[in-house]
């Protein structure tokens, strides 16, 4: 619950606007509102996975930045798992989750509020569909 909580207050603190002080044309400074920009993995995922064994087709991962990295979670029924070997490259996530013991490696791009992708584990290549339902801003 304590990852929650800071989630959701890294959340509330993305959609902050912040003060800054810039020159105008005539060399004066004014105070401007600068937006903190947004990236398009950041948020909420619902996601299915079509050929996934019972109990592993539907799930929730959540994507959010803390400092310089990603960090991601993934929740599928009662299980919440914690991705490793988190890597992001523009749009495109990858990350390692252990299942049952198993490694699964996973790479998913985000187009929009829409994210695909697929699952790499013993049992194959399954692809990963999911709709952007909670944002980062």
């Amino acid at each position: 619950m304590k990852s929650v909580g800071l989630i959701a207050m890294a959340t509330i603190l993305l959609n902050i606007p912040v003060q800054a002080n810039t020159p105008n044309p005539m060399g004066e400074m004014s105070s401007d509102v600068v937006t903190v920009l947004k990236d398009n993995l950041s948020g909420g995922w619902a996601y299915s996975v079509a050929e996934a064994p019972e109990g592993y087709e539907k799930g929730f991962l959540l994507i959010f930045k803390e400092g310089d990295s990603y960090k991601v979670q993934v929740q599928v029924g009662n299980m919440t798992m914690l991705g490793e070997n988190v890597s992001v490259k523009k749009n495109t996530i990858s990350f390692e989750v252990q299942v049952e013991g198993e490694n699964v490696s996973v790479v998913l791009t985000a187009d929009g509020s829409k994210i695909s992708g697929t699952s790499t584990s013993s049992a194959g290549v399954l692809k990963i569909n999911g709709t952007k339902s909670l944002s980062a801003g």
